[in-house]
């Protein structure tokens, strides 16, 4: 049989069936062929990598290793930074040793030996272990993590059933004895032609070691296959040979991108463990080789598979986890997941753990806080959260009215807030309509779990699953269960994707546990998911409206709201989840490891991929999510798109980066909205929801002052105004005015300020205070028709002019008492205006005169 370069061996492994172990047979450290039960020799032959091909590691990056081997060899793991030092020395050694391999003319080819002999061993407390010493650790550690991947193990199987000579070459520190030791321990039995270590030979993959396995083997080109993960060394420096390659590669340039960010994201959000990073279980192996092996066919099904599915396989494996031990610890437990959000739960659930019966209950803030109405707390759980709510809403979200409520309202001027309307209900209606409303809400309720939850009245304790986030559902049924069961019913165990700790830890005699809780990531990043947390939502809420109230322990739902491309969009998401959880699930059945195992290791890259996912999305990401519509499931109709890009663009225009980010209501993922202007101001929100974007590095810097001019019906006059520098190098300007003063016109000095600038936008803000309109005001673009250039040129926004050059903006007339024109300027050029911060410094420790 003849292998041509476009792939007959991939024939070959279609006919040849699968098998688990290769031909026993013996190995050749340094090459040529192996012994007698080797395969029969013929001119086709089929090379393969070693490292990210044939073996897999269980760390999300090669150093991962190096993390490892820092344990074996007993170094201060626990204190704080020594891991992340100890793992890039061990990178230093590797350069220092393959440049002074390369000075020595030995094509920067080294031994693991080399390498760790340039390792600082006395700063980590290892003086007494030699090099070789280290290396063995090392070796140990790669023993430890390394794995074969199945399906280039089948591939190779089936090249050696139809007789082709099979053989690794892999570009590495390791030799041959060792890499063969490490082939064997992985896949024990298999066999091999030849085996060739760039060590051994002085030279790698790009250099001429395929030269010289042609050589040494006698093969011709033409006959031989390559496969392996690397572009240059595994594609390019074969095909300049004549030899076949075929490409492995380990993730689409999408997924690396996002792993990329992940590591990222990891470090600024979530609280380090002593080991740090890399050592995650497989779990990052195990995504590539899934999103491989599983190809989604469109942007949602890619996003399903490699995002949401581990973030909820990790989930469901935390909730497991703590199932067992509630049922280790005796009584009778139900496991019910909380409509709406919970459908993706449930349904991960049902796949995984078919020998887990679990509920589907529709119980939702709504339903719960109307059932316990008339006891202890009111109407608060339902109302106290809203800032602002106005009649026609409170009538949605009660289903009653009344003569009283319409004129509460109108003595209100039409909106109140949601505390004040929760305290004022009782009187408004009076006991006995607000006794019968949360009555016949509890009757249902109690229906409904009766209905979903086999053998209700029997249950100890019951688990509610739901994505969080302070327990409100969870309060409201137990106050629901206290005046429905005169023992209160069974004890409820909250498990939650993210949960407000402090809120949870007030539900007591209850309790409650936040898988992605303040011990690991800090408080500040727990804040920033809750602002983004309606992107997670839309992704997980099942394909149905929000439960209403209930009929014979059926739920009556709202109408749904949510466009039907939408719950398509999103339905396809949550099928691909499903199908990442349940390949993962297989791989292990099968064998492979498992790296949800260690549930601490387990949730923090839970936590870290979904920070990513909420807080540092990718460009598709908010083109894919951006537009989908978030509805409030309380019984209003309102919905809001996810991503504001012009909500984040007059922001940027009109603030400091670090204020710009502090996006909020109505905009449902300010992340999203911020990535949706450019990479640089979605990780600048990644970083402030870290704790990490320094308002001096990234915030306004005064930079000197210019004099404006305002004109009104009857006189101009001028105003010296501050100029800012912003993080991108920006000049912004903030002109205030009063109503009062009727300003017409406003004249800036752009030439003295930048000969030519762009001009990115001016906008104007109003409010009763200079603060309220900058932080709070609406933004009004002043558009062409307002802004004129005077002795100077204003063409498609770039301006040209001498010193006396000038902006004249037309003012529309003031609604309010004050108002703040911003003008931002791109300096073009070169033009650096700048004053320096110390002379303000100099002035003020000045001794007085």
């Amino acid at each position: 049989m003849r292998v041509d370069e476009r792939g007959a061996a991939a024939l070959a492994a279609q006919r040849a069936p699968k098998r688990q172990d290769g031909t026993a047979g013996a190995a050749t450290a340094a090459g040529g062929t192996g012994g007698p039960a080797a395969a029969p020799r013929t001119g086709a032959a089929f090379s393969f990598d070693v490292f990210d091909t044939v073996l897999m590691r269980r760390c999300t990056a090669p150093d991962g290793v190096f993390e490892l081997t820092a344990r074996h060899v007993g170094a201060d793991v626990a204190r704080p930074g020594l891991v992340e030092s100890f793992v890039q020395h061990r990178r230093f050694a590797e350069t220092t040793a393959r440049k002074r391999s390369k000075t020595d003319g030995r094509d920067g080819e080294v031994t693991i030996e080399e390498i760790w002999a340039e390792f600082p061993r006395r700063l980590f407390g290892l003086s007494a272990l030699s090099p070789a010493d280290l290396a063995e650790a090392e070796f140990q550690a790669e023993l430890d993590l390394c794995f074969a991947d199945p399906d280039v193990a089948f591939l190779y199987d089936a090249a050696r059933a139809e007789g082709l000579r099979t053989g690794f070459v892999s570009d590495t520190y390791w030799d041959g004895e060792r890499l063969a030791r490490l082939l064997r321990h992985c896949r024990p039995g298999l066999a091999w032609d030849f085996l060739y270590a760039s060590c051994d030979h002085g030279t790698g993959k790009t250099g001429r070691l395929f030269e010289r396995v042609l050589a040494t083997e006698g093969l011709a080109p033409g006959a031989v296959t390559h496969m392996g993960d690397n572009p240059a060394a595994d594609v390019l420096a074969p095909r300049r040979l004549g030899i076949g390659a075929r490409p492995y590669a380990q993730a689409t340039a999408w997924l690396a991108g996002v792993l990329q960010r992940e590591d990222t994201v990891f470090d600024m959000a979530v609280a380090r463990s002593a080991t740090g990073r890399r050592l995650d279980g497989g779990l990052r192996t195990m995504r590539r080789r899934i999103a491989r092996t599983t190809p989604a066919t469109s942007p949602a099904g890619v996003i399903g598979t490699t995002v949401l599915g581990p973030v909820m396989a990790g989930f469901d494996r935390f909730v497991l986890d703590r199932v067992e031990r509630l049922e280790a610890a005796g009584g009778r437990v139900a496991v019910a997941f909380l409509a709406r959000d919970g459908a993706l739960s449930h349904a991960l659930w049902t796949r995984l753990h078919p020998d887990r019966p679990a509920a589907y209950v529709e119980v939702n803030r709504r339903t719960a806080s109307l059932s316990c109405a008339d006891g202890p707390g009111g109407f608060d759980l339902l109302l106290g959260p809203i800032e602002e709510i106005d009649h026609p809403t409170a009538v949605d979200m009660l289903a009653i009215d009344a003569p009283a409520l319409h004129r509460f309202f109108a003595r209100a001027g039409g909106v109140t807030d949601g505390r004040t309307l929760a305290a004022a209900l009782p009187e408004l209606f009076g006991r006995k309509v607000i006794a019968d409303l949360a009555g016949g809400m509890r009757d249902g309720l109690l229906a409904h779990l009766r209905r979903e939850i086999p053998d209700f009245d029997a249950v100890t304790d019951l688990v509610l699953v739901d994505l969080g986030y302070s327990g409100t559902v969870q309060r409201g049924l137990r106050r629901a269960l206290d005046l429905a069961f005169p023992d209160g019913g069974p004890r409820l165990h909250g498990l939650y994707l993210i949960g407000r700790d402090s809120a949870l830890e007030r539900l007591a005699p209850d309790n409650a546990e936040s898988t992605i809780s303040d011990l690991v990531v800090t408080p500040e990043v727990k804040s920033a998911l809750m602002g983004n947390v309606a992107v997670l939502e839309q992704l997980c809420a099942a394909p149905t409206a929000s439960v209403r109230s209930y009929r014979d322990g059926l739920p009556v739902r709202e109408s749904e709201h949510r466009d039907p491309a939408q719950v398509a969009l999103t339905t396809e998401i949550r099928a691909a989840a499903l199908d990442f959880a349940t390949a993962l699930a297989a791989d292990v059945a099968e064998g492979r490891p498992d790296p949800l195992a260690d549930v601490d290791t387990a949730v923090a890259w839970t936590a870290a991929t979904l920070c990513r996912l909420m807080l540092l999305p990718t460009d598709d990401e908010v083109v894919v999510l951006g537009s989908l519509s978030h509805d409030i499931n309380l019984g209003s109709r309102t919905t809001l798109a996810l991503a504001d890009p012009l909500a984040a663009r007059h922001a940027a225009l009109t603030k400091a980066l670090p204020d710009a980010c502090l996006l909020f209501a109505p905009t449902m993922w300010p992340a999203g909205s911020l990535a949706s202007l450019s990479p640089a101001h979605g990780f600048a929100y990644a970083l402030l929801g870290s704790g990490l974007l320094p308002g001096d590095v990234f915030g306004d810097v005064d930079c000197g002052r210019v004099t404006v001019t305002v004109v009104d019906q009857r006189q101009a006059a001028t105003i010296e105004v501050a100029c800012a520098r912003t993080a991108s190098g920006d000049i912004r300007l903030r002109i205030p005015m009063r109503a009062e003063s009727r300003i017409q016109a406003v004249g800036v000095p752009v030439g003295r300020i930048a000969p030519r600038a762009l001009l990115r936008g001016v906008a104007l803000q109003q409010g009763k205070t200079g603060t309220k309109a900058v932080k709070d005001g609406r933004v009004t673009m002043l558009g062409a028709d307002r802004v004129q250039a005077v002795g100077a040129t204003l063409v498609d926004d770039v301006f040209k002019g001498g010193p006396e050059g000038s902006l004249l903006v037309l003012m529309p007339p003031l609604a309010d008492k004050v108002g703040v024109v911003t003008v931002l300027l791109t300096p073009l050029g070169g033009a650096r205006p700048l004053a320096l911060g110390l002379h303000d410094q100099i002035a003020a420790s000045a001794p007085p005169a």
